[in-house]
């Protein structure tokens, strides 16, 4: 799956998707802090698990442009190892 996907070195493509379509459409206050409806949260990530790159100019994601920034975090929630890792973790406390 597309969404939990990190051994690839480069940025994955659901994290180049949605930032970009949050820079072009999503200046908003609290992008990042608000969270999206669940059930577009739930849709847009069974896109990406089950297309290439899918079409966020839909109207659905338009209106809940929260649901977008809230995919992201769900992806780096749901990473076998956190960007501030476990070896790392005493070194950052």
């Amino acid at each position: 799956a597309q969404l939990t996907n990190s051994s690839c070195p480069s940025v994955p493509q659901v994290l180049k998707s949605c930032t970009e379509f949050i820079e072009k459409h999503g200046i908003v206050d609290g992008i990042y802090r608000l969270s999206g409806i669940a059930s577009n949260i739930q849709k847009l990530r069974h896109e990406f698990d089950s297309e290439q790159i899918p079409d966020l100019t839909k109207d659905i994601y338009i209106q809940d442009i929260h649901c977008v920034g809230s995919l992201c975090k769900l992806y780096f929630r749901e990473l076998p190892n956190p960007l501030l890792t476990y070896q790392l973790y005493e070194k950052f406390s």
